[in-house]
């Protein structure tokens, strides 16, 4: 079957009942976030995601009653960034061996407004991808941000990279018919019989939040 991006983007919606997904000829409008342009603010020294943090803490602080330390807000921040082209390029994947351009110049997307997760995803490119030139540029794009972000917080290597090995093995088990899930996690350096996940969100350290049964903690 030959595929559009435009019906990778159909794959992607019906596969993923929370998100919104369009394509787009450019960043759809103000309250959208281009990857591109994000990156780039991080790598000229400006933290972008301060406004993101600080909403996402500001929530926890109400919801739980304390100063909410600030690895939470920073590590789910981190976690939904890299959601994003991960969602794009494992869930496609899975599904049809092929996947959109995930570099950062072909993503656009908006954040929920309460719940403050990415819930709408604009793919600019009209490019089609074979496996091996996602996982390079899931690489590619995952890597210039997670290099760029510092949120005021140590974060190490394996909490930065394994997110994304965790995002990307999510996506790829969210279809529910996923011909092509195992040469996709190959194609991206995933195990799908791993059960734990390798970073940690910190939301255990909540009042009264139990760590979830894929912490990694449980090694």
């Amino acid at each position: 079957m030959s595929y559009t991006v435009s019906r990778l983007a159909e794959v992607l919606a019906d596969s993923v009942s929370w998100l919104s997904v369009r394509t787009a000829d450019a960043v759809p409008g103000p309250d959208w976030v281009s990857c591109a342009d994000l990156i780039a603010e991080q790598q000229a020294g400006g933290d972008p995601t301060y406004s993101w943090r600080a909403a996402a803490a500001a929530d926890y602080a109400r919801d739980y009653s304390i100063e909410p330390p600030v690895q939470v807000a920073a590590m789910f921040t981190l976690m939904w960034y890299v959601q994003v082209p991960s969602l794009v390029a494992g869930v496609t994947s899975a599904v049809t061996g092929l996947s959109p351009d995930v570099s950062p110049a072909s993503l656009a997307f908006k954040r929920h407004p309460v719940a403050h997760y990415p819930a709408e995803v604009a793919l600019l490119s009209d490019e089609v991808v074979p496996l091996a030139a996602a996982a390079v540029q899931l690489k590619d794009h995952t890597r210039a941000f997670l290099d760029g972000y510092e949120p005021g917080v140590k974060l190490g290597s394996l909490q930065r990279f394994g997110a994304v090995d965790d995002e990307v093995r999510a996506a790829i088990r969210l279809p529910e018919d996923a011909p092509y899930a195992d040469r996709a996690a190959t194609a991206f350096g995933v195990s799908l019989e791993e059960k734990l996940r390798t970073s940690c969100c910190y939301f255990y350290v909540l009042p009264n939040v139990a760590a979830c049964t894929t912490c990694p903690r449980f090694r």
